[in-house]
């Protein structure tokens, strides 16, 4: 028997909301991030947008640019 199986029934409920507020917080605890209408979604259509850029490859290749749809959270990458 696992120790959590041993708990009374108000330690269990107060482990579930732990672990709720946890999958919360993972889930919402990006940072917020300014959009932008440069880019177009092609999902949904829409332009609102995050984006980022990262140096994947070699010095002399561009960057890649890493886009997330706010609206659909579609996301692709382009160099």
């Amino acid at each position: 028997m696992r120790t959590e199986d041993m708990a009374s029934d108000e330690r269990k409920k107060e482990i579930e909301e732990i672990r709720m507020r946890a999958l919360l917080k993972c889930k919402d605890g990006q940072e917020l991030k300014g959009t932008t209408d440069q880019f177009v979604c092609g999902k949904c259509r829409k332009r609102e947008c995050t984006y980022y850029q990262m140096q994947t490859r070699s010095a002399d290749e561009p960057m890649t640019t890493y886009v997330t749809c706010v609206s659909c959270n579609h996301h692709w990458m382009f160099c």
